[in-house]
């Protein structure tokens, strides 16, 4: 589960206005079966709580800061007064495989949970911290992520693990045209990653402590870009069809040290994708409002079952700025709400 914290709206609004931002911060844990996780899953360098609550769904509806990593051209949705500024935003989330090995070792640290893992074959730990302070308004949106995160598992003789670290600044630009009918965007991201993956034995990292477990990381920094498009019916339900080109043609690393003096070579490039989404948005009541979504993600991969393309997503937008999410994430059941006010919002995504 990963919750997110202040988003802050304003029209026509002074920065003296709007400060000073309440921040709430929020850590939910996972009391959902983890056999649904596997290490070798995509991991996204990020996905929005609405993103997860409505089953990474989201290519065709993507807006505000969202927009510049699930798809640009959701930056053109604001109005001209309308715009986005996230001075504080914290995002956390546990599995609960994690909780009783941090529990049991008292620490969050990677390097501390490995031995623990080697004890509990099987058990399977993930944890994120994730920071994306942003500011966006029509047709522009600037943002620096800042990511920590870490799945593991092992079979008491190797540790089969991802361990990550990004850091960097996304710049995006979008426009509408047709009398809003299309809208065009793209995204530039520059990203420092340091990381660990894959299958290690324990008994070289039994040799390691807290100051030298860094040499088994990977570290370096890459350029990339995102690009997509909306179309957007003029019809009562709003039909929209929503296509996002990912990491155009892959964003590869060089080998740089900022995060870690000790890591050797640059790793693994991240590889395009592109996903196609279809979604309608049916007016239920005066006071309710809805969205249906439907996505087919990663058409590049022909390897995998129908299944693990499939996401489905609904939100219900209540007249008090009150969001209810729900999807399907390849056919595992998702969750989430989020409460969007003047003084900052709350968002939970499962």
């Amino acid at each position: 589960i990963r919750a997110s914290t202040v988003r802050h709206h304003c029209m026509n609004k002074t920065v003296k206005n709007i400060l000073p931002i309440r921040c709430l911060v929020c850590l939910l844990i996972s009391l959902f079966l983890e056999a649904a996780f596997a290490l070798n899953e995509q991991f996204e360098t990020y996905s929005a709580p609405q993103s997860l609550g409505m089953g990474n769904a989201l290519t065709a509806d993507a807006w505000g800061y969202a927009a510049l990593y699930h798809n640009p051209a959701g930056l053109a949705t604001f109005t001209r007064k309308r715009w986005e500024l996230n001075i504080v935003d914290v995002e956390g989330g546990i599995g609960s495989g994690a909780i009783g090995r941090a529990i049991q070792k008292q620490t969050l640290g990677m390097y501390r949970m490995f031995g623990d893992l080697k004890d509990h074959p099987g058990t399977y730990a993930h944890l994120n911290l994730a920071s994306v302070p942003s500011f966006t308004i029509r047709g522009v949106g600037i943002s620096f992520i800042a990511t920590h995160t870490f799945a593991g598992r092992s079979d008491g003789a190797t540790l089969d693990t991802l361990a990550r670290q990004d850091i960097g600044p996304t710049l995006g630009f979008a426009r509408h045209f047709a009398g809003n009918v299309i809208k065009l965007g793209i995204a530039a991201k520059f990203l420092v990653r340091n990381e660990m993956k894959g299958r290690f034995n324990h008994s070289d990292l039994e040799t390691d402590n807290d100051s030298t477990f860094g040499r088994h990381f990977k570290e370096g920094y890459g350029m990339g870009a995102n690009a997509g498009a909306i179309i957007s019916l003029p019809n009562k339900w709003l039909p929209t069809i929503g296509i996002a080109w990912l990491d155009m043609f892959n964003t590869r690393f060089r080998p740089v040290h900022v995060i870690n003096s000790l890591a050797d070579g640059a790793p693994d490039e991240i590889p395009q994708s592109f996903n196609i989404a279809f979604s309608i948005h049916p007016v239920l009541s005066r006071r309710l409002k809805s969205t249906f979504a439907l996505e087919y993600k990663h058409l590049e991969i022909n390897a995998w079952p129908l299944r693990k393309h499939l996401h489905l997503g609904v939100q219900l937008e209540d007249e008090r700025s009150l969001y209810f999410w729900a999807g399907m994430n390849r056919l595992y059941m998702t969750f989430g709400i989020g409460y969007r006010v003047r003084g900052g919002n709350l968002e939970l995504g499962t």
